[in-house]
C-alpha cells in the first residue's frame, strides 16, 4: 500500500531536522581554546666580556740609573811664582826658574828611553816635588855605576837629577844625552841643580 508522499517524507524530514539541529548547535558552540603552545625561546650564550689588555709597564725613566760623568782630568800647569825646575823632555833641556823668569838653562841632558809609558824605567811627565837630596858619590847597584849630586823628584819611579854615570874614581863612563837614560835626568851640571833645588820645590816635567 502506497503512503501519500507527504506522510512518506515526514520521517526523512524529521531526521533532517535533527541533523541540521546538531550542525546548527555545533556552529554556535564555542570552539575550545587551543592548547597553549609552549613558547620556544632560543637562548644564545651571552658573550663573556672581553678582557681589556693591561698596558705593559715600562720602566720609569727617572728610576733608570745613570752613570755619573767623570770629572775631566785637568793637566797640571807649570808654576807661575816662586822657584821651581822645568824639564823639557823633547828639547832635552833643564831650566832653573824663578816665577816665569829663566835663571839658568842646562842642556843637552839625558832623559828616559821611555817617556810616559808607565814602566819603571820611564820618565813620566807631570808636576812633581823634590823629596830628597844626596851629594856624595853613590853606587847605583842596578846599573853597576856611580852617580853624585842626586836630587829626587819622582819617588814612584825612583827618578831624579844626577851626574853622568861614573866609575868609582869619578870618571864619566857614559855622558850620552837625549833619549838614553833609565828614567832619570842625567847632566854634567848636576851640581848646579843640586845647589838650586830645595826639598818640596816644584819640578814640572813636560814634552
Amino acid at each position: 500500500m502506497r503512503l501519500p508522499l507527504p506522510r512518506a517524507l515526514a520521517p526523512l524530514a524529521l531526521s533532517t531536522l535533527v541533523v541540521l539541529g546538531a550542525l546548527s548547535a555545533g556552529c554556535t558552540t564555542p570552539k575550545p581554546a587551543p592548547a597553549p603552545t609552549s613558547e620556544v625561546v632560543f637562548r644564545t650564550s651571552t658573550p663573556s666580556p672581553t678582557a681589556t689588555p693591561t698596558p705593559a709597564r715600562t720602566a720609569d725613566p727617572t728610576a733608570t740609573p745613570t752613570a755619573t760623568p767623570r770629572a775631566a782630568v785637568v793637566p797640571p800647569k807649570a808654576p807661575e811664582a816662586g822657584r821651581w825646575i822645568d824639564v823639557d823632555v823633547t828639547r832635552f833641556v833643564v831650566r832653573l826658574m824663578d816665577g816665569k823668569q829663566v835663571t839658568k838653562e842646562i842642556g843637552p841632558v839625558a832623559v828616559g828611553k821611555e817617556v810616559d809609558t808607565g814602566a819603571y824605567e820611564s820618565t813620566q811627565t807631570g808636576l812633581f816635588h823634590v823629596y830628597n837630596k844626596t851629594a856624595p858619590r853613590t853606587f847605583d847597584a842596578p846599573y853597576n855605576t856611580y852617580i853624585e849630586w842626586w836630587v829626587g823628584f819622582d819617588p814612584q819611579k825612583d827618578n831624579g837629577f844626577h851626574s853622568f854615570l861614573q866609575d868609582k874614581e869619578g870618571k864619566v863612563v857614559d855622558g850620552a844625552t837625549g833619549r838614553i837614560s833609565n828614567g832619570c835626568i842625567r847632566t854634567g851640571a848636576a851640581e848646579e841643580i843640586f845647589k838650586f833645588a830645595e826639598v818640596n820645590m816644584p819640578v814640572f816635567v813636560h814634552a
